[in-house]
């Protein structure tokens, strides 16, 4: 039924007559509003008038370095043209080297190129007890248990399981020490109801993992105590913050590259995002059945972990979804991308993966990687398979050179063999004397040298002992072929 023309609702009640606004009908009014639009444009025309002293925005800024960056490149490319003709010629060769230049360095940025830099290694004859060069930084009384190298090669980070974080100069060899704050900082929060408590591999105050972002500012570090500390290098020795929220012991973290977020992973099985550009809590990924033990990520918003649990899982963050990839062997202890979709593992039983995100199954798997017997090493170790396991994975960035560390005496180098559809496999290189656990390795970007974290003890517990080996970081030097005698 029509409701009938002027009620409202099924009471009939009319509707309420609309109140006159006097303040529209003033004439003041209406002059107040025109001249606020007068005002208001005035303002916007000075605005769009720069004055002498109006400071850099950002957008001019990333256009000025833009143009530093470009001619520096010019500038180098036109000094190796030395022979080439003047003219039109000359110019259209020059632009198409700087082109080349600008796409090798964002390809290599991204994590998507490889520079042949496996052949060009020379390695010595044998398994020789020490090379000329190498060196053997002190510092820690306890097994280091994780390094982290910048970016120019220059600064390397080490932790330790009696609790401290040590600068070192890789030219000058000192070293700085820098507070902990494990503590003083906070402690944990305490483990959930539904965490089964497990023997405790390790003590409260041990670190067991470090990593400094791509520019160098920002270096964080976590252990037993469940909460991962942060410095500033420009502020000083002190962390500037710590963050709680694991239930465990934090055991990886990974920077991604060319921004200041931290992936954390711990043995609650979870791995944390922060944001230290806002000092933040930003997000927690859940999935993993078993402790996480490595992690990994570069430019791309993923980051790679591996655990007990006998997985590797790409986690994808904008999208919140992840890849799982299971593997032969019930714990992966490490793991390093080689390029954008593409990984290396190693496991507790010795075995060496190579992985691919188009494939659930490792491409490669290499089982006794670091047999003892294959080598014969004069260098002595625990023996056994106890010295066989896998405890550290490295790769050179942007390049097919691939380092790998365990307790056989040996930090082995590899490389990766490329396909006609990607890379083909891993192909062993040699070995670098290195008595004692290797527990964390980093690869310089210029491959110059290889830094190892060595102890007396794994990493992960206390189930092992070389009492003749010393704790520390041992720095062993490379000799790189030319690249001409290399292509020969």
């Amino acid at each position: 039924m029509a409701r009938p023309g002027g009620q409202r609702g099924s009471r009939g009640q009319p509707p309420k007559r609309k109140k006159r606004d006097e303040f529209f009908e003033d004439e003041d009014a209406v002059d107040f509003f025109e001249d606020a639009g007068d005002n208001q444009a005035g303002e916007e025309a000075d605005e769009g008038e720069p004055s002498s002293d109006e400071e850099e925005t950002a957008e001019q800024k990333r256009l000025r370095l833009a143009k530093e960056y470009l001619a520096g490149i010019r500038a180098v490319e036109a000094a190796g043209r030395d022979g080439a003709e003047d003219g039109a010629s000359d110019e259209d060769g020059l632009d198409a080297a700087v082109d080349r230049r600008l796409r090798q360095d964002a390809a290599e940025a991204m994590g998507w190129a490889q520079r042949a830099l496996a052949a060009r290694v020379v390695l010595p004859e044998g398994v020789p007890r020490s090379i000329p060069g190498q060196k053997l930084h002190r510092g820690h009384s306890q097994s280091v248990t994780a390094l982290a190298l910048t970016a120019d090669d220059r600064t390397l980070y080490s932790v330790s399981k009696d609790g401290t974080i040590l600068r070192h100069d890789i030219e000058s060899g000192n070293r700085e020490r820098m507070s902990s704050g494990a503590a003083a900082g906070p402690s944990g929060a305490p483990a959930a109801h539904w965490v089964v408590p497990g023997a405790r591999q390790t003590s409260r105050a041990a670190l067991l993992a470090c990593a400094v972002s791509s520019d160098g500012v920002y270096v964080a570090a976590g252990g037993g105590s469940r909460v991962v500390h942060v410095w500033d290098t420009r502020a000083g020795l002190a962390p500037i913050k710590s963050f709680p929220g694991h239930k465990d012991a934090v055991t990886a973290l990974a920077f991604r590259l060319g921004t200041h977020e931290l992936f954390s992973g711990s043995l609650d099985r979870s791995v944390k995002l922060w944001s230290l550009d806002d000092m933040a809590y930003v997000d927690s990924l859940f999935g993993h059945q078993a402790e996480v033990l490595a992690l990994d990520a570069l430019r791309t918003e993923r980051v790679l972990s591996v655990g007990g649990d006998r997985t590797c899982r790409l986690w994808k963050i904008p999208e919140e979804t992840q890849l799982i990839f299971r593997g032969y062997h019930p714990v992966i202890e490490s793991c390093a991308f080689t390029k954008g979709g593409e990984w290396v593992t190693g496991a507790a039983d010795g075995a060496l993966g190579l992985w691919s995100a188009a494939r659930k199954k490792p491409l490669q798997s290499i089982r006794a990687a670091h047999s003892a017997e294959a080598d014969a090493s004069p260098l002595g170790s625990i023996g056994g398979n106890a010295a066989a396991g896998v405890l550290s994975v490295a790769v050179c960035p942007a390049s097919d050179l691939v380092a790998t560390g365990a307790g056989d005496g040996l930090v082995r180098l590899w490389s990766l063999d490329k396909g006609t559809k990607g890379t083909k496999g891993l192909s062993q290189l040699g070995g670098l004397p290195a008595r004692g656990f290797v527990n964390g390795l980093a690869v310089a970007r210029s491959g110059r040298f290889v830094a190892a974290g060595m102890g007396q003890e794994p990493r992960m517990g206390r189930w092992g002992r070389d009492g003749k080996a010393r704790n520390g970081v041992l720095i062993l030097p490379l000799t790189l072929r030319a690249e001409d005698a290399a292509e020969e």
